[in-house]
């Protein structure tokens, strides 16, 4: 199966404020204001993208394409793992009862208490049509997974939702991430001639990622 997202409404308010990065830097005059800003952006854009997280709110569109079954004995790999599909209405059809359909949400945190839109279609040249059935969402885990009663016949699904850290509906940023801001930050600001961010800070910024596919 494969999944791919794109942003939809991107950032607007920042993790880190003007003042709090100038405070880190250690700088004092307004000359650079405008340009600390976009260094914040960029920073937390470059840190969203190595632990494929959502530092701040946004609204994320992600779809999910169903595998393409097997066409015979030849086709695919040798004893291929079960399809979701074949457990529709089959209980007891794995050892431990009836199987969960779910998918994993991309950039964590989901804003569950967000409005959420679902639909899905057969063919990419059908139209999106809104799901109407059960379902529910598991956000103590990262990334959410989102568990449907009943798999429906669609070869897509396409998810709408708010994901991201935002102090104000209690999705505080963790301390360890903020800290790879503020740093990638100061990166960004002393080496203005583009230089790599370190591997060491990238390290830590990956021992945070969020694997969701």
């Amino acid at each position: 199966m494969a999944s791919a997202y794109k942003i939809i409404t991107p950032v607007t308010t920042e993790p880190v404020s003007l003042t709090k990065a100038k405070s880190y830097l250690r700088v004092d005059f307004a000359d650079e204001d405008t340009d600390i800003q976009d260094i914040i952006t960029r920073a937390r854009a470059y840190v969203e993208t190595i632990m494929e997280r959502a530092l701040a709110t946004q609204q994320i569109q992600e779809i999910y394409t169903i595998a393409r079954p097997t066409g015979g004995e030849l086709s695919g790999p040798v004893n291929e793992g079960p399809n979701w599909y074949q457990y529709q209405e089959q209980l007891g059809a794995n050892p431990f009862g009836a199987a969960q359909f779910y998918f994993d949400l991309a950039r964590p945190p989901i804003q569950a208490a967000q409005p959420i839109t679902i639909q899905t279609r057969v063919t990419v040249f059908d139209n999106w049509t809104d799901f109407t059935g059960l379902y529910t969402i598991d956000d103590t885990q990262e990334p959410a997974r989102m568990y449907f009663q009943i798999p429906i016949t669609a070869n897509q699904w396409k998810f709408t939702f708010w994901a991201g850290y935002d102090p104000v509906n209690s999705y505080v940023i963790p301390p360890d991430i903020l800290q790879c801001v503020m740093e990638t930050i100061a990166h960004f600001y002393q080496n203005r001639e583009a230089q790599d961010v370190p591997g060491t800070l990238q390290d830590k910024m990956l021992r945070r990622r969020s694997d969701w596919v």
